[in-house]
C-alpha cells in the first residue's frame, strides 16, 4: 500500500486533527485517511449548485401596476362550512 507523507503541517491544523481523531477514537493516520477518503468521495458526487440567477442585491417590485378608474363591486362567496375547533370540538355558529 502506498505511503503519504505530509510535511510542514501548521501546528493549529495538527492539533485540530489530533482532537478530531481522539473524539472519533481513531489514530492520527486513520483520521487523516478517513478525512481524505470522505473529501474524495464528495468530490466524485459534487453537491448540487444553486442556480446562477439568484440576485445578489435587493430588487424592488414593479410599482407601475394599472389601476381601475372605476371601483368594481364584488360579493363575498360563502364557501364551505367551517370545521370544528380542534381544541374544543365545537362547531362555529
Amino acid at each position: 500500500m502506498p505511503t503519504l507523507i505530509v510535511e510542514n503541517v501548521p501546528a493549529d491544523v495538527y492539533e485540530r486533527l489530533q482532537k478530531r481523531a481522539a473524539a472519533e477514537r481513531r489514530s492520527l493516520p486513520e483520521e487523516t485517511l478517513h478525512l481524505l477518503m470522505q473529501l474524495l468521495r464528495e468530490d466524485t458526487h459534487p453537491a448540487p449548485r444553486l442556480p446562477d440567477l439568484i440576485p445578489v442585491e435587493e430588487v424592488s417590485a414593479p410599482c407601475d401596476l394599472p389601476r381601475s378608474s372605476q371601483p368594481v363591486a364584488t360579493t363575498p362567496y360563502p364557501g364551505q362550512p367551517r370545521l370544528p375547533d380542534p381544541v374544543t370540538g365545537e362547531h362555529p355558529e
